[in-house]
């Protein structure tokens, strides 16, 4: 596959420095940054992920000049994208089939990072920097489905620091993909003498054989192995030249440490090198990909997936990684041999965890309060109580700012699709 080059705009030198505004929802609304700058990864089931520039005032659909976005449902000009002091925000020019945010549809909404967008059929993910990583083909690397940017973020890097000589600790809750990592990087030294498997997470105690001094330590779960086990490996590390240790753990290594899990001085051993493997819900452009490999391995026709479903995969949280995500699709297929595969015999695998940032609304400016409470109540579909959770205030200041601001929420609650 080939490299992506960073994208670059010209800036003019000036007499005097020029002062970059932040915004505090991570965009930089005036100007496009070295890497790409923010917008839409396009995602789905027929082809790898594309991405859309986009820019304050831009006008995205499929016969707009700015965002070019085509696909069933999409209308010419389909929505507007506006940045403010306080965000970014996407509002819907009236469209048949709407504008959904997070699974909310929405005349005007703030987004932020990693939330989904769906115009008309078309699904896409809210990238506010480093768009220009997630553009190029999808990879493959054993079992492991990723796009570009997670090449870039963590996979290339283990591959590197294992191919120099280093030890890695590969970090990452369940199922996202550390122990065949680890298993892979480990393959890359083969050629170099006996590698050593000790599996923190089996269910008899690892023994080590007296005296191994392999040239590769593969220590999957070391945050569960035994502080015996760890000062052995220690130990036969100190004695021999040369000898890396991969190994994964369940949470980050600072913390095993800090834990009493990792024993300091074989956490000393990896001297900082420590790359953490994403959630799903963190990568969700990778969800469609992950999803077409599960698919094809279990024979599942595509043109059974419909863009609700998808848009529920890709919207879930899936804290057991790929196998909870394989499970559901599975689950679906079998609950509905034939046709459409349904939502419903899976809906308590879709359980997502709350927004990174609450939306709270501004008291100084009575616009962007009453976008931001307009904003909460959407997402809610007109739930005081939902909202009131998301912006942390109670639900009698939320009907106090509803007064006013001169807003009727008892009329707020919007029809799902």
């Amino acid at each position: 596959m080939n490299e992506q080059t960073a994208l670059r705009v010209d800036v003019a030198e000036t007499a005097a420095p020029v002062l970059q505004k932040e915004y505090r929802s991570g965009v930089h609304a005036k100007r496009q940054d070295d890497d790409g700058g923010w917008g839409l990864v396009l995602i789905g089931l027929d082809g790898p992920p594309r991405i859309v520039s986009l820019m304050d005032g831009a006008v995205i659909g499929s016969a707009a000049r700015d965002g070019r976005i085509e696909g069933s449902g999409v209308a010419p000009e389909h929505a507007k994208i506006s940045v403010r002091s306080d965000g970014c925000y996407i509002e819907d020019m009236d469209t048949h089939d709407g504008t959904w945010v997070n699974g909310v549809r929405a005349r005007r909404i703030g987004v932020m990072h990693g939330d989904v967008v769906r115009l008309g059929q078309q699904l896409a993910v809210f990238v506010e920097r480093h768009l220009a990583l997630y553009d190029g083909a999808p990879s493959r690397l054993g079992p492991l489905v990723f796009g570009s940017k997670q090449r870039k973020d963590w996979i290339d890097p283990v591959m590197k620091l294992v191919q120099s000589g280093s030890s890695v600790c590969i970090e990452g809750a369940p199922g996202v993909g550390k122990r065949t990592l680890a298993r892979l990087a480990a393959a890359v030294r083969e050629g170099l003498g006996e590698t050593l498997v000790v599996d923190g997470g089996a269910e008899t105690k690892p023994v080590i054989p007296p005296g191994a001094r392999p040239m590769t330590w593969l220590v999957l779960d070391a945050d569960r192995l035994p502080r015996p086990q760890q000062l052995e490996i220690a130990h036969s590390v100190g004695r021999s030249n040369g000898v890396s240790i991969i190994a994964t753990t369940g949470q980050p290594l600072d913390r095993a440490a800090g834990d009493g899990r990792v024993a300091p001085w074989f956490a000393s051993l990896f001297s900082g090198k420590r790359i953490t493997i994403p959630t799903l819900e963190m990568r969700r452009e990778d969800v469609p990909l992950i999803v077409r490999d599960i698919a094809e391995r279990n024979a599942i026709g595509l043109d059974r997936f419909t863009p609700q479903l998808l848009e529920a995969l890709v919207r879930a949280g899936w804290p057991g990684g790929v196998p909870q995500l394989e499970n559901a699709i599975v689950t679906a297929a079998q609950a509905s041999p034939d046709g459409p595969l349904s939502v419903t015999p899976i809906a308590g695998s879709l359980a997502r965890g709350p927004r990174v940032k609450p939306n709270l609304p501004p008291a100084t400016d009575p616009s962007l309060a009453r976008a931001r409470l307009e904003d909460a109540l959407a997402r809610a579909n007109g739930s005081v109580a939902s909202a009131a959770r998301a912006l942390g205030m109670s639900r009698q200041a939320i009907y106090r700012e509803a007064d006013r601001l001169g807003l009727d929420i008892a009329r707020r609650r919007v029809p799902r699709g």
